[in-house]
C-alpha cells in the first residue's frame, strides 16, 4: 500500500482499491491570502464595515436602553403579580372555608 500525500491521492488510492475507475484531475491549491489592511484593528462604524453594521446597531441598541427604567418596570410587574397571587390565594382560602362549612 502506498502513502497518500494529498486528498486527491487518497481518493484515487481508495477507488483503485475498490476497483472503481477514476478520472485524473489536477489538484488545485488555493493560495492563502495575507490579511487585508482594511480589517486591521478594531472594527468600527467609521471604518464602514457593511457586514458588521447590524451587529453594531444591535450593540448600540442594547447600550441605549435605560436599565434603571427597565428595573423599575420589572419591580412594578413583579409587585402586580404578587398582588394578584395574594388575592387569588385569599379567595381560594375563603372558598375552602365555605366548602368546609357545607
Amino acid at each position: 500500500m502506498t502513502t497518500s500525500h494529498s486528498f486527491a491521492d487518497f481518493y484515487k488510492n481508495l477507488h483503485e482499491a475498490k476497483g472503481i475507475e477514476t478520472i485524473d484531475t489536477p489538484e488545485v491549491i488555493t493560495p492563502v491570502l495575507a490579511p487585508h489592511p482594511f480589517f486591521d484593528g478594531e472594527p468600527t462604524k467609521e471604518a464602514g464595515l457593511p457586514a458588521l453594521t447590524p451587529i453594531m446597531d444591535t450593540i448600540d441598541g442594547w447600550s441605549s436602553i435605560d436599565w434603571t427604567r427597565v428595573r423599575d418596570q420589572l419591580r412594578a410587574g413583579v409587585n402586580n403579580v404578587g398582588i394578584a397571587l395574594a388575592v387569588v390565594s385569599e379567595k381560594t382560602h375563603e372558598l375552602g372555608i365555605w366548602l368546609a362549612k357545607v
